[in-house]
């Protein structure tokens, strides 16, 4: 009997193939985005973890303003926690007028920050030099002869290229940092032997910790371990500020005392002899004396001016591209739980409502089998199997496809990374998480409808429920309207209403989809907006030019207007909280007069305008997020080698890269470095191309130009490629699940509906008139369902939007009316394509069968 009740519950999924499959297919999309898209965060993570990990980047670099010493690598090696430290050379270079180069010095023995070879080999002789893959782009190949201009710190200035590298130290392969050399950004790195090298103090030292290995990089846990470690380790070289100013300086003060004590000694002898016997020779040689006394007096001066040296330790927030890897990589995670969570809710909705309103339809064979004697756990057993069935099948078919798909394909899109190698890891927890929703939405509501019918009577069960009754609706006092419409109208608006639950769920289902398409094509516009929005709204101008001398001017036809600023990228971080640090582009206007026709300043809270003043900065919304900043925050702020404080007067609105703003009297009041107009900010007649690119030439061409940029065009680079290669899963997936859920929800309402359509086909209605019945009902649910869509997938947007801030990056939160036509319309083109499979069932409904007795 066991055997035979088991065919019958093959024999109700053989019968209703689509039944079941839809069931399946609406888990299955449901598991598959949410497992794929919550995996991809965890798998990025992996990803770089992996290449960190095979590549040894250190776990801190320590730098110093006055350079570092053996004493100080002798003293990082002794601390507890140090498994490994090593100390390299670098100097900046400014190559040529376009380029600035940093040349770190290279160790074979080197254990730290290992090279990735991409062509070539690595140096092994002292005139061989590998470059920064990026470097290739500027037509450098291998064997030629690179040559720089004499620099302080390098023996050579001719070397052979023999390899192209990557380096863990910069993730992105397009950033590459900044200096206070040249244009202010560094093009490209390069690496050539220590034996290069004639400096005598160290640029860094790289440092590795020993209780690092089993936490993921960028992780809160492995954060913490790396600022407890470094925490330990400045107090290691606490008294190293003052010992290393004292090591610069105490030779040549002791030199200098010697040689001021002697000549100060001569003087006195000199002033001895009687004035009427001092002869010419006599006094031009105490004149001398008297000089160069007042010139070792300002040399001792000056020594003992000299600052006590500044030692700063990095991690790896200070890498260029890795902190902003990961914030893409989170803003993934963040997005992860909201859209695939909602999507997964709406798959569940649809499939309880299904698998209850199946075992309702069964209630007669459920009750015959009671009367028969069968218990009620073997009667329930058929349910259960096939609720598992279809759980199980779609969550788990959903969680493989998802674990190997969307990961490993979001991963490829990340193409402004040197990360090139994926490792994901099986998500388990997510999977068994889709499993269970799966299983919720399947056997939860076989046991809920179970434990309902099972607790009525045999006779009861055996017996159809009655209809509702049908009552008058609202529509029906509105008599202009309702008088106004055709019987058909009234029966259709009628049995919407006399069926409040099937229309609730209907219309959800629909919306639900609908604004999952929304929220997908929102997300699409606020990402394409950003650069349009930051350039149109916040920076007018287009260009940068970056110069020599402050005083000089500049001139081509192309220059509508002309500002001039100190343009400098600097580094920012807290005084106080997290240590994460922010690069920002300073902008300080010689004059604040008619600033805001450059950068518009609008406060991001009140949307007024901001005017710049000399007791504080202004800087964007995005760096006083990631600061933990409001109007009266002091900042700690690196420019160059030296470092000042700033007071936070505003927050203005931004939406693409960090920025300070300031005027040249607050930059003059808290910085030791003299304020310099090093740059004008261009807006132009024409941005075409062409004449973009002929207005840098002319300018190159003029003296004391260094660099002409144009920010608004080369601003492709910015962390969202990952985003945007969400997106189209988001919307495809939707569009899939959308047209599932509406061709189940309508078989759902078909077979509920069978008696009462095969007495309106008794009754005389042709096929095109049944069809219409049940189609006229199907289009008010769709457009009530499309219009609740949208504002779902307005607050869906909203809330992944701001989720999904990543680096630098706040999104514009708008969504086009293109969007709300798509949704709709896609919407509406399922509901047609399932109006038309729903036509030709409804042409072989067998009325005879339908209309007959129950009883």
């Amino acid at each position: 009997m066991n055997s035979t009740y088991f065919k019958a519950t093959i024999r109700e999924i053989t019968y209703s193939w689509g039944k079941f499959i839809s069931i399946v297919l609406i888990i299955l999309l449901g598991s598959l985005l949410y497992v794929g898209i919550r995996a991809t965060g965890p798998d990025l993570d992996n990803s770089a973890d992996r290449y960190f990990a095979q590549q040894n980047l250190g776990n801190l670099n320590v730098t110093s303003t006055l350079g570092l010493t053996k004493k100080d690598l002798n003293l990082v090696k002794s601390d507890d926690n140090v498994q490994t430290a090593e100390a390299s050379h670098m100097v900046t270079i400014k190559k040529s007028q376009n380029q600035v180069v940093q040349v770190y010095s290279y160790s074979k023995a080197a254990k730290l920050n290992k090279l990735k070879v991409v062509s070539g080999h690595l140096p092994t002789m002292n005139n061989q030099i590998v470059l920064d893959s990026k470097a290739k782009s500027d037509g450098y190949r291998l064997g030629q002869t690179y040559t720089l201009p004499k620099t302080d710190g390098l023996k050579s200035k001719s070397f052979k290229i023999v390899g192209f590298v990557n380096s863990p130290l910069f993730v992105s392969s397009t950033d590459r940092g900044t200096t206070n050399v040249g244009s202010g950004e560094v093009d490209y790195f390069a690496y050539t032997p220590e034996q290069a090298f004639d400096q005598k103090a160290f640029a860094t030292i790289a440092v590795r910790f020993d209780n690092t290995a089993d936490l993921t990089a960028g992780t809160s846990a492995y954060n913490q371990r790396v600022n407890h470690d470094q925490e330990q380790l400045e107090s290691k070289l606490k008294a190293r500020p003052t010992q290393r100013r004292t090591e610069l300086t105490g030779t040549a003060l002791s030199k200098i005392n010697r040689q001021l004590a002697k000549l100060q000694k001569q003087a006195k002898q000199l002033q001895a002899v009687p004035a009427q016997y001092q002869s010419a020779t006599t006094k031009a040689a105490a004149k001398k004396l008297t000089a160069g006394i007042t010139e070792l007096q300002e040399a001792r001066k000056e020594l003992q001016q000299t600052p006590r040296a500044i030692y700063m330790y990095n991690d790896r927030t200070a890498n260029v591209g890795y902190q902003d890897y990961f914030d893409e990589s989170k803003s993934i995670a963040a997005i992860a739980v909201i859209f695939p969570g909602f999507f997964l809710f709406i798959a569940v909705l649809i499939t309880f409502t299904t698998i209850s309103r199946m075992i309702e339809k069964n209630r007669r064979e459920i009750g015959l089998m009671r009367a028969l004697g069968y218990t009620k756990g073997f009667i329930s057993m058929k349910y259960v199997i096939y609720s598992v069935l279809a759980g199980v099948l779609g969550s788990i078919a959903g969680g493989i496809l998802g674990t190997m798909t969307l990961p490993k394909f979001i991963f490829s899109m990340l193409s402004n990374n040197n990360l090139t190698q994926y490792h994901g890891v099986i998500p388990w927890a997510f999977i068994v998480e889709a499993v269970i929703a799966g299983l919720v939405a399947t056997l939860g509501s076989a046991a809920v409808v179970l434990i309902i019918n099972l607790r009525e009577k045999p006779t009861e069960l055996m017996r159809e429920r009655a209809p509702k009754a049908g009552k008058r609706i609202l529509m029906e006092r509105i008599k202009p309207l309702w008088n106004r419409m055709n019987f058909n109208q009234k029966v259709s608006y009628r049995n919407l209403f006399r069926y409040k639950t099937r229309m609730i769920m209907t219309i959800v289902g629909i919306a639900g989809c609908t604004g999952l398409m929304l929220a997908g094509f929102g997300i699409r516009d606020s990402v394409n907006d950003l650069i349009p929005d930051q350039f149109n709204q916040v920076q007018h101008y287009q260009g940068i030019v970056t110069l020599s001398d402050a005083n000089k001017q500049i001139d081509d036809k192309n220059i509508k207007s002309q500002k001039s600023a100190m343009v400098q990228s600097i580094t920012v971080s807290p005084t106080k909280g997290t240590k994460r640090n922010a690069t920002v582009t300073m902008v300080a206007p010689k004059s604040s007069a008619d600033f805001e026709q450059y950068v518009s300043l609008k406060n991001s809270k009140t949307n007024q305008n901001e005017k710049l003043t000399n007791s504080g900065v202004i800087i964007t919304e995005k760096l006083a997020t990631d600061m933990n900043a409001k109007k009266g925050t002091i900042l700690s702020t690196k420019l160059g080698n030296k470092l000042f404080k700033v007071r936070v007067a505003a927050v203005t609105k931004n939406y693409a890269g960090h920025y300070m703003y300031l005027t040249s009297k607050y930059f003059n009041k808290v910085s030791s470095t003299k304020y310099s107009a090093n740059s004008r900010l261009l807006k132009l007649k024409s941005v075409s191309t062409g004449d973009r690119q002929q207005t840098s030439r002319n300018l190159l061409k003029q003296s004391g130009v260094l660099n002409v940029t144009y920010p608004r065009y080369a601003g492709s680079a910015l962390g969202t490629v990952g985003l945007s290669s969400v997106v189209l899963i988001f919307i495809a997936l939707s569009a899939a699940l959308g047209l599932v859920v509406l061709y189940n929800l309508t078989n759902v309402n078909i077979s509920e509906r069978m008696r009462e359509l095969s007495t309106i086909k008794v009754l005389g209605f042709y096929d095109n008139e049944v069809t219409a019945y049940v189609a006229r009902e199907n289009v008010v649910l769709t457009l009530a369902g499309i219009v609740f869509g949208w504002f779902i997938g307005l607050v869906l947007h909203h809330f992944i939007m701001i989720k999904a801030q990543t680096g630098a990056i706040l999104f514009p939160l708008t969504v086009h009316y293109p969007g709300y036509i798509w949704s709709a319309v896609l919407t509406a083109c399922f509901s047609l394509a399932v109006g038309v499979i729903t036509h030709y069932k409804l042409k072989n409904i067998n009325m005879l069968d339908s209309l007959s007795s129950q009883e």
